[in-house]
């Protein structure tokens, strides 16, 4: 099982989130109800999700031989107006750097895949999955 913890800092909204990995980030909100420290819990799902499919086609570019020299996943995310303020739709462009020719199929293929087939944040968020919660008080001694 994955897991990741946010802890709160005790200051505005400042959290400290360490993957079970051991890697540390911060999220936090801009004023008022934070002090803009870190980046939002709304960047980091779209970090995340360009960092997945990135990796991939990195990898999957690489395998097919492609020349990449470069790439920056750039996602831009629509949200709805009102609360809870979800993402509506999801925008991914690949801006890739080459040091050569390139088999345009392949490429695009690589990108396919690594979007489709491999990235199980995309396949998260393009299928939705159930989520629950619950409470666990801890007592003060």
């Amino acid at each position: 099982m994955t897991k990741a913890t946010a802890r709160w800092s005790g200051t505005k909204v400042l959290f400290e989130v360490e993957s079970g990995s051991g890697h540390k980030v911060q999220v936090d909100e801009a004023p008022t109800f934070g002090d803009d420290a870190a980046m939002r819990p709304t960047e980091m799902l779209l970090g995340a999700l360009g960092g997945c499919t990135g990796l991939n086609a990195v990898l999957l570019l690489k395998k097919f031989k492609q020349p990449l020299r470069s790439l920056e996943v750039e996602v831009e995310g629509e949200r709805d107006e009102e609360w809870p303020k979800a993402f509506k739709s999801i925008e991914l462009t690949f801006h890739c750097g080459w040091e050569g020719a390139i088999d345009k199929k392949l490429v695009e293929q690589a990108i396919d895949w690594a979007c489709n087939r491999y990235c199980p944040i995309h396949a998260t968020l393009s299928r939705g999955v159930k989520i629950e919660h619950r409470r666990q008080d801890k007592h003060q001694a």
